[in-house]
């Protein structure tokens, strides 16, 4: 089919070139005819056959086509407004985002509807595969001849300006009149064009690293957050003439991961917290050695994998074609700025079809809440069909959460013109996709030199106004910048979507130094390249460094970030006033667009001013909605070896999932649950391994609640905020199966009647070695039971509390055992806390109803002797002094081994405190206590953990217990004092870790 787009638009010379984006959409077009007995309708429109084509030969009636046939939402309308309200911050459901899985079942087409349109497609004569799991994508495969019968139109063949060849249908497809109003269009019937990288070359030829390079000290910026720096080798590289290079220098000729993230206020980010998942959407196939060498040189180690989507794309990555450049630089601009960041490569196939389906594959998976594109299609050469297929996608995203950011296009105003070939449309004034969506980040570009206040628009930028989109006139884009005209036809209620949102460097004449390209020897070349597919990666990284702030950590990721980022101060941005995007090399002069004051349509709002931008997002987050407690007499809610809770008797796999439904089950209401409160339990695991809980339909967090060997039972208490399908997920992160237990003991709701927290202690009420709480210092003999007075001791009152928070910690036993805790004249009930073998000590949190003459019974369940210790911090109280719960995370705050919430990587010693500052400048600045799950590991002797409100005296408490070597896990309720909590092993060293469940306000 003539040169690819790689061939015609890749270039190591620069030039106002290209343009980026993706796709957008808005509302289809049909033609309907009403009647009694619907006559057949055509959906969608018939395709613009692009300026300066020519017919070629028909294509062949036996060629192969891949369709994807997309459905309308099950309401259009109620999608709108679930959208607009979890984007509003002045909204009730702003950020309450849909989970995982769950937008088919809210908004996908309802299961009639897809048995109607399956129907009338298979009575055509197509093969139709299943139902996506967005639940509005039917993919078809079939051919020309096939389609055409179906689909009651001709295929012509075209030859475009630029040599290139295609086909595309003559009219829009056609459908029975019952159902094309069930049908938002086929994507896959044109193959007139496709998607284009966006990025331009630099001005200077490519060097080439003869050897190995490596970073110039020991970092650790992947778990510190600290930037990293370039090495000195390379940059000597970048000075020096090397085949005939004209010497570059930083901050002058390019801007370096260092200098840039100094510039944008970006660098070193603190309160940095578990690394954000990245999406890196691509067309190519690259090399990873590439990337591995970007890495070696700035010592980052950052994890970068791929995601095939269908077959891939097939040309491999080379040098001189340039497949391969793009996915280099957006991949290295983000290690360079985000190196705590995961990043996931999707790649598939540069087809309408495909390109289209990558989009959905990354929202429909949703592992990433952050996705970067840096391919594109101007809007007039893009099929209105993809543009439709392609808004419903990103419409899903913004109602999941996840931030979708897109170069506006390299080509100025005139995005669909190019200097490499005879574009279509070239002399027009259009905007590029994906980033001329309303739920898609459009980034354009700037020329930037030696420091940020010289900044000017480059000339490239692609800006303007939508000629599809609408947008309502009292939304984000309530105001226009300059030049701005109604070129989407929009009525007075409504106005255009206009691009870019933002900008970042852009100009390959101050771009971004890259990695990319191997000769045979192994040779690696270093490149200056720019575009705004470098500044789109930028931005891409600046919301991964929010989701990662601590302020969002504990509220939820940014996610569709439109209205909360117009509504920022100006001092969140870096405007840029001066120079346009009107490249005259297109036959255009008008002179279109200017920058200017405030937002424009050459560079949006500008530029980041990177810290306060995640301050002011992060802070636009509200806290989860208020809860209280209520203790339930603990009830087995699963055991696994027994088919409770689950069907089957079988272990969990490893890497396997029990999705346990605890609405409605063990005493928890059905409705109104936003936590539960689970002691579980692993029994005969067969391999090492952890347990990570967390709520149902929401991505699996890097968080853990309990470990364990070979052959352990190990049991924990968890607080787990409940999934929006009253389910929570237990995952077994081990190499081999294992069982689960978990029995309820309590949960939070909404609903009124619970009891608040009251933040006390740590005090010991109970120390059967040292007769503390019982009358002498005999061990609890097997089958016996303490009953311990609780009302009046260790701060709880002596009436008016309806349940305690204790840490138990058993010790001593002589044979193997387990503990049963249960509020004082209740019967004893089927589960356990803590389990123990002869000798161990074993610690865990429970939380209890105090009986009615203030005790609570701890039941010995072994056969031999054991001690008792137990802790008080804190207890519930019907009263309303006390604070309410509210769901978090779960969240990583602190892991010495890798200085995450701490300055070193290395253990805390014996007798030494560490101090974890959780003052996030919001929700947990002013939080009473927060509910932690803290690991123990690697520990240097036998000891144990204390942890207790900063500022206060060290108490005469332990959270957790080990011995030498061994990975212990236990929940924490701590109260928290000057925004501070303090944790101190007793002796040797030990690595501790604490994730975030939830705090009380």
């Amino acid at each position: 089919m003539g040169r690819t787009a790689r061939e015609k638009a890749f270039r190591w010379s620069a030039a106002t070139v290209a343009a980026l984006a993706v796709t957008a959409t808005m509302t289809p077009l049909s033609y309907a005819t009403t009647t009694d007995e619907p006559a057949p309708q055509r959906v969608g429109s018939a395709p613009k056959i692009p300026q300066g084509a020519v017919r070629a030969a028909d294509p062949a009636a036996g060629e192969s086509l891949d369709l994807s046939v997309v459905l309308e939402p099950r309401d259009p309308a109620a999608l709108n407004r679930f959208v607009a309200e979890v984007s509003d911050p002045k909204s009730p459901n702003y950020r309450r985002y849909l989970g995982t899985g769950e937008f088919a079942k809210v908004f996908g087409a309802l299961p009639q509807t897809v048995a109607k349109v399956r129907a009338e497609l298979e009575d055509k004569g197509l093969t139709v595969g299943e139902l996506g799991s967005d639940g509005l994508t039917l993919p078809v495969r079939t051919t020309v001849a096939e389609a055409s019968k179906a689909f009651s139109t001709e295929f012509d063949g075209y030859k475009l300006k630029d040599g290139d060849t295609g086909l595309t249908n003559t009219r829009a497809p056609q459908f029975d009149g019952a159902v094309a109003d069930d049908v938002r269009g086929v994507v896959g019937l044109s193959t007139l064009a496709s998607y284009e990288p966006r990025n331009t070359g630099a001005k200077s030829a490519a060097r080439a690293q003869r050897t190995a390079v490596t970073s110039d000290g020991a970092r650790q910026s992947r778990l510190t957050g600290t930037t990293p720096t370039m090495c000195k080798s390379i940059s000597d590289l970048y000075a020096s003439t090397d085949g005939g290079s004209q010497p570059a220098y930083d901050k002058q000729d390019y801007w370096s991961a260092k200098s840039l993230a100094a510039a944008y206020n970006m660098a070193d980010q603190p309160n940095v917290q578990t690394g954000t998942t990245i999406a890196v959407y691509s067309l190519e196939n690259y090399d990873l050695r590439d990337i591995n060498s970007y890495q070696a040189c700035h010592g980052t180690k950052v994890p970068v994998s791929s995601v095939r989507v269908g077959s891939g794309p097939q040309e491999p990555a080379d040098l001189y074609t340039g497949v391969g450049l793009e996915t280099a630089l957006d991949v290295e601009t983000i290690v360079g700025l985000a190196p705590q960041s995961k990043i996931l490569v999707y790649q598939g196939e540069n087809t309408w079809d495909q390109g289209t389906e990558t989009f959905r594959r990354i929202v429909n998976e949703n592992r990433a809440k952050v996705v970067s594109v840096s391919w594109g299609s101007c809007e007039l050469n893009t099929p209105n069909e993809v543009l439709d297929a392609e808004n419903l996608i990103f419409q899903q995203a913004a109602a999941q959460g996840q931030t979708v950011v897109a170069a506006s296009g390299d080509s100025g105003s005139t995005g669909c013109y190019s200097p490499d070939y005879a574009a279509p449309n070239a002399n027009q004034l259009v905007t590029d996709n994906p980033a001329s969506s309303p739920y898609v980040l459009g980034v354009g570009g700037t020329t930037m030199r030696t420091a940020v206040t010289n900044q000017t628009t480059w000339n490239g930028s692609g800006g303007g106004v939508s000629r599809r989109i609408q947008l309502a006139n009292d939304g984000f884009q309530n105001r226009t910048g300059a030049g701005y005209g109604n070129a989407c036809g929009a009525p007075a209620d409504k106005v255009c979507r206009q691009v870019p949102d933002v900008s970042g460097v852009g100009d390959p004449a101050t771009g971004y130094p890259v990695a990319f390209g191997h000769d045979d020897d192994g040779t690696q070349y270093w490149n200056i390249i720019g575009g705004t597919s470098g500044a789109a990666p930028v931005w891409a990284a600046l919301m991964a460094q929010a989701d990662q702030d601590l302020a969002c950590q504990a509220n939820g990721s940014v996610g569709y970030v439109h209205s909360a980022l117009y509504q920022l101060p100006g001092t969140a941005f870096r405007d840029v006033t001066t120079g346009n995007n009107n490249v005259t090399a297109s036959g255009n002069f008008s002179g279109s667009y200017q920058a200017g004051a405030g937002y424009d349509l050459a560079t949006g709002l500008g530029s980041p001013n990177g810290r306060e931008i995640v301050k002011g997002l992060c802070q636009a987050v509200p806290a989860s909605p208020a809860s209280t407690f209520n203790a339930l007499t603990p009830a087995r809610v699963l055991d696994t070896r027994y088919g409770i809770g689950r069907a089957g008797t079988n272990p969990v796999a490893a890497n396997g999932t029990v999705k346990l439904k605890v609405a409605g089950v063990g005493g928890v209401p059905a409705t109104g649950v936003t936590a539960v409160v689970v002691n579980v339990t692993a029994v005969s695991p067969t391999a090492s391994g952890f347990l990570i809980a967390y709520p149902s339909g929401t991505t699996r967090p890097s968080s853990s609640n309990m470990n364990w060997l070979k052959g352990q039972i190990v049991p924990n208490l968890v607080t787990v905020p409940v999934g929006k399908d009253g389910s929570i997920d237990l995952f077994n992160a081990g190499g081999g199966t294992t069982h689960f237990i978990a029995d309820v003991s309590g949960y939070y709701s909404t609903e009124a009647g619970g009891s608040t927290y009251l933040a006390k202690g740590p005090a010991r009420i109970l120390d059967t070695r040292n007769a503390i709480g019982v009358p002498g210092k005999t061990p609890v003999a097997g089958k016996g039971t303490v009953s311990l007075q609780v009302a009046g001791a260790g701060g709880v009152p002596a009436s008016g509390a309806t349940a305690v928070v204790l840490n138990v910690t058993a010790t001593a036993p002589t044979s193997t055992g387990h503990l049963i805790a249960y509020p004082s004249g209740a019967a004893q009930p089927t589960a356990s806390n803590i389990n123990w073998l002869k000798g161990q000590t074993r610690p865990n949190m429970v939380v209890l109803p105090i009986g009615p003459d203030g005790k609570v019974n701890l039941y010995n369940a072994g056969t031999g002797t054991v001690h008792f210790i137990a802790d008080v911090f804190g207890y519930f109280s019907s009263a309303s002094e006390g604070s309410s719960f509210h769901t978090a995370g779960p969240s990583r705050l602190l892991d010495t081994r890798y200085a995450l919430g701490t300055a070193r990587n290395t253990p805390i010693p014996g007798g030494t405190n560490l101090v974890l500052n959780i003052n996030d400048g919001h929700t947990l600045a002013k939080a009473k206590a927060v509910v932690l799950n803290v690991t123990v590991t690697a520990p240097t002797t036998n000891g144990f953990l204390t942890v207790w409100p900063d500022g206060t005296t060290l108490p005469n408490a332990s959270n957790l217990n080990w011995t030498a070597g061994q990975t212990v896990a236990n929940l924490v309720t701590v109260p928290v004092v000057n925004g501070k909590i303090d944790f101190r092993p007793n002796a040797g060293s030990a690595h501790v870790i604490a994730d975030l469940f939830g705090y009380y306000l």
